[in-house]
């Protein structure tokens, strides 16, 4: 091939890779956003946050909050959120997720890849959070370490959900395991955690109607007892043991006008209460207090 051929080849397929880069986009997958945009953290004090990866779909965004992670279980603890609602028209051409019902044969499927070789029992006790009421499983792996899967619905009253009012649904999964916590602590995350996104329109609300002010309150024949964890339980501190300050005289020459003015004054000491009085019993070395009216040289010094 000549070489002036060459060339124009090689401008061709120059001009064709420009062409192609203009209007790139960057197909739909994972990115990390920062911890202020998170849609969900756990309660101050706890776990600490490592990262946030978030994915966004045709009808709904999902984020992953990675937490810090003691344990030889294989895998990562974390919080994951799933909020299905109206998203923005530049998602439209990505993919749409699909919901997931909370159902005992998927949840099983998540436990046994999300915390693999951990023999977990859900518990059947009935507990609620700030969202609603929420379910969880718990076991320990064989080296001892404590595993939990916690998993929440929310989603407003069937009654309550019309086609502009009370719509959309959040998905929570939560995993953690550590090797020095017990089932009380590692399930605290399921009480403290906070969900602090939404979407614009009004029509969302999973939430459902605000629930109704008990009709007791304010009303007399209706104690208000206060929970034992919010009570003082701090000792009370001992007083230390009082001490009487009095002046100790000793056999000094007559008091000049220095001594007057307090140049030469003598100390305080400190003596434990009751004083001693003249003619009483004393130890070797503890100073003894005239009586009163007592007069240098008369007879009730002797």
């Amino acid at each position: 091939m000549p070489a002036h051929c060459l060339v124009g080849l090689a401008i061709v397929v120059a001009l064709a890779g420009c062409a192609a880069r203009d209007g790139v986009r960057i197909p739909a997958g994972n990115r990390v956003v920062a911890e202020s945009d998170a849609l969900i953290l756990p309660a101050a004090g706890g776990p600490a946050v490592l990262d946030v990866v978030e994915r966004t779909y045709t009808n709904a965004v999902e984020q992953k909050v990675s937490l810090f992670t003691s344990s030889a279980v294989p895998g990562q603890n974390y919080l994951n959120i799933q909020m299905f609602g109206p998203m923005q028209a530049e998602h439209d051409g990505e993919t749409r997720l699909g919901f997931r019902p909370v159902h005992v044969a998927q949840l099983a499927r998540e436990m046994r890849q999300q915390v693999p070789g951990v023999p977990l029992r859900t518990s059947g006790l009935y507990l609620q959070n700030n969202y609603g009421p929420f379910g969880y499983a718990f076991g320990r792996s064989a080296s001892g370490d404590a595993c939990l899967y916690g998993w929440q619905q929310i989603r407003a009253r069937d009654n309550e959900r019309t086609m502009f009012q009370n719509r959309g649904n959040i998905q929570i999964r939560a995993r953690v395991c550590d090797s020095e916590a017990d089932e009380r602590q590692l399930l605290a995350l399921m009480y403290g955690y906070t969900i602090s996104g939404t979407f614009v329109p009004g029509g969302w609300n999973p939430y459902g109607a605000p629930r109704p002010v008990d009709p007791t309150l304010g009303e007399d024949s209706s104690p208000i007892l206060p929970r034992e964890e919010e009570l003082s339980t701090r000792p009370v501190p001992v007083a230390a043991p009082r001490v009487r300050r009095v002046a100790v005289e000793n056999a000094a020459p007559a008091a000049t006008a220095a001594d007057v003015s307090g140049a030469h004054r003598q100390p305080a000491v400190l003596v434990p209460s009751p004083v001693a009085v003249e003619g009483a019993a004393t130890q070797k070395g503890t100073p003894v207090v005239p009586a009163p009216g007592c007069v240098e040289g008369g007879s009730a010094c002797n």
